[in-house]
């Protein structure tokens, strides 16, 4: 399903499903940022992965992801409470209409392990603020509407993830120790996590062998576009309006703009 893809891309590693569940005060997700991931940096952290080097406990309450089939757009709005359920008029109506289930669930930090997991990575664990053992990080993904057409062209469309972290944690001091957990050199990490708003950006990891990333523009506002490294499938990820937008297909990323942009 469409609604867990971004759960796949950012937490498809043990090692960086963990880490990156840091990064979340209480916000909703208004942009993203994507990083490349080696494929040497993945084999590092598979490694640690397999220590059972963890920097914490994850509990989901609600597996998000569910399909259930309905007949219409206009039952999909009403059984998930999405108002305006958008469409791509340019493919004709959906073959195919699914209810895509929300979920939600808590991560809860050790210290102890974090630092742990950063000195196996061969990175300072005085990177990680202190006084964070047992802070707890919660994220909710809401119910959406999934729409599949007959070529293969996907659109999913929900509420946007709604985040929260503890206060006490500074969102960019983590944030600078998850870049260089995904393999960016201190200089590097410092800059970037320097020019990210973590109260409002989800970060994306893309393993380079597995994907490529480029910044799209839809619908005036910016979005991320990922093509796969064997040419198979495309996908584009933006926020509008409160609205997360995923659209995926075997059209090209220029393809998949045009499409996004006729949205309505």
């Amino acid at each position: 399903s469409l609604a867990i893809t971004l759960l796949v891309i950012t937490f498809s590693f043990p090692a960086v499903r963990a880490a990156a569940s840091d990064l979340l005060s209480l916000f909703r997700v208004q942009k993203f940022a994507a990083i490349s991931v080696s494929p040497e940096q993945l084999v590092l952290l598979e490694q640690v992965a397999e220590q059972g080097i963890m920097p914490g406990t994850l509990e989901i309450d609600q597996e998000p992801g569910a399909l259930t089939a309905v007949n219409s757009l206009a039952e999909a709005a009403s059984l998930t409470g999405l108002t305006e359920v958008r469409s791509l008029p340019q493919l004709g109506s959906p073959e195919e209409i699914f209810i895509s289930s929300g979920g939600n669930g808590r991560f809860t930090i050790d210290e102890a392990n974090a630092r742990s997991l950063l000195d196996a990575a061969n990175l300072n664990p005085d990177l990680l603020p202190p006084g964070i053992d047992g802070a707890g990080i919660r994220v909710a993904i809401f119910d959406g509407v999934e729409q599949r057409w007959a070529d293969g062209t996907t659109l999913l469309q929900t509420d946007s993830p709604v985040v929260q972290y503890p206060d006490e944690l500074d969102p960019a001091l983590v944030g600078e120790a998850l870049l260089q957990v995904l393999g960016l050199n201190p200089l590097e990490a410092n800059r970037l996590a320097n020019q990210i708003d973590w109260t409002s950006t989800l970060l994306l990891p893309i393993p380079s062998n597995m994907a490529t990333f480029q910044e799209v523009t839809v619908q005036g506002v910016s979005g991320i576009g990922l093509s796969s490294v064997d040419g198979t499938i495309n996908a584009l990820v933006w926020q509008q309006n409160g609205r997360l937008y995923l659209l995926a297909g075997a059209q090209s990323t220029e393809v998949l703009t045009e499409l996004a942009n006729s949205v309505e």
